[in-house]
């Protein structure tokens, strides 16, 4: 797959497939097209593609990018993009935000994605950007060294399934959880920052108090769920408060100096087996009054 920033004519993508036993596929969401492609691309802009990866065998499998064939087109000034051309590629699976790579394009390298299940999909963003250096010293020297710069890289996925009959006792998730409360007040969003010890997939939802002592029960958000396919890398859940709870909450800050929400997680080893389940009570605070001078 290919990035294009002068980005120059494009390269197919391809899946790369191994296996030790077992009959084990997987299907690619842009297989024989670009992830994302860009000409005239300039400095302090960007560009972005997401591929999505399935597997419809009954296996799972070890799943890994390669980068390949980073191929510089240098313009007449003779700049490389490669040594330019920043690559951000993130797992946004189930609406998660989970790092796999952030640095130099040319430094990708191997990556190792963890888990893709039985039947499961893997969503994956990539965005390439042309940072923005100011004022070029000369009409060669600066950004203006990749004038008519061209840059071509293709990306293999290699999936590799072993089917060893079980792998013994099976045990749940090890999660560690963190609440971020700083958005909610002013545009409803609760992010719940989550990373399991093993590859898991973890469902969390918001409790919030009820809108008086006698209401029959207490409102809540709609639950996310995400696949965290490497160990103990964070994905990030976004929880959105409905409008209707958040002027509640706003409300109550008038007479209280805090709020007591109640955020529940629940994970499961990503291949199955038992779950652990797991509640954080947050605090969210009346706002400190703005001090006019």
């Amino acid at each position: 797959m290919c990035a294009n920033a002068g980005l120059a004519r494009p390269a197919d993508p391809h899946a790369v497939l191994t296996q030790a036993s077992g009959d084990f596929t997987i299907s690619n969401s842009v297989d024989g097209h670009a992830i994302f492609q860009a000409s005239g691309l300039a400095p302090g802009q960007s560009v972005t593609g997401t591929v999505q990866l399935s597997n419809p065998s009954q296996l799972d499998g070890d799943l890994s990018l390669a980068q390949l064939d980073v191929q510089d087109q240098p313009g007449a000034n003779g700049g490389r993009l490669s040594d330019a051309v920043r690559l951000d590629v993130t797992d946004v699976t189930g609406g998660s935000s989970v790092p796999v790579f952030a640095g130099q394009f040319a430094s990708v390298g191997t990556r190792p994605l963890g888990l893709i299940g039985a039947g499961q999909s893997r969503t994956f963003r990539f965005t390439a950007s042309l940072p923005d250096t100011g004022n070029p010293p000369s009409a060669t020297g600066g950004d203006n060294a990749f004038a008519g710069s061209g840059l071509t890289a293709r990306y293999a996925w290699t999936a590799t399934s072993e089917d060893v009959g079980g792998s013994g006792q099976e045990v749940a998730p090890v999660v560690k959880l963190k609440v971020v409360t700083k958005r909610l007040l002013k545009r409803g969003i609760l992010d719940v920052l989550a990373s399991c010890d093993q590859a898991c997939r973890v469902s969390t939802y918001a409790q919030l108090p009820k809108a008086t002592k006698h209401a029959k029960k207490a409102p809540r958000t709609t639950a996310r769920t995400a696949l965290i396919a490497v160990p103990d890398k964070a994905a990030r859940l976004r929880l959105k408060i409905s409008k209707k709870s958040n002027r509640q909450l706003v409300k109550a800050l008038r007479t209280k100096r805090r709020v007591v929400l109640r955020v529940n997680l629940t994970a499961t080893a990503a291949a199955g087996g038992p779950s652990r389940a797991y509640s954080r009570r947050v605090s969210v605070e009346r706002p400190k009054p703005t001090r006019r001078r």
